[in-house]
């Protein structure tokens, strides 16, 4: 006598590998292409600009850290020699001052990560 196994699958199982494919596809044809594309395109644009102003920015290094060296040395002059501001102002010339100094120390290679 010859017996067969017949394999017997609940209709919910036969339901969930059917529409698998039907939700990825639905998801993917669900997304508002319309908002999601230029927004895409603008993160290109928005490289581009970071490329072009880092570029200007290196040529005018020297004058800009003359600037800010000439400016924060006037604001520790006046907040720390001549005692003008009050305490939240000393506080601020004091954090900005030791900011830019690493980021200076890091520009020259005084510090490296």
């Amino acid at each position: 006598m010859i017996t067969r196994k017949i394999e017997v699958k609940d209709i919910r199982e036969l339901r969930e590998d059917q529409n698998m494919g039907y939700s990825l596809a639905g998801f993917f044809f669900s997304l508002p292409w319309c908002c999601i594309t230029p927004a895409l395109l603008s993160l290109f644009g928005f490289f581009g600009a970071v490329g072009a102003t880092r570029g200007f920015l290196l040529e005018v290094f020297y004058p800009l850290f003359l600037i800010s060296v000439l400016l924060l040395g006037r604001a520790n002059y006046l907040s720390f020699y001549k005692k003008r501001g009050s305490r939240v102002s000393r506080a601020l010339v004091l954090i900005s001052t030791a900011f830019a100094l690493i980021l200076w120390a890091f520009r020259f290679g005084l510090i490296t990560v």
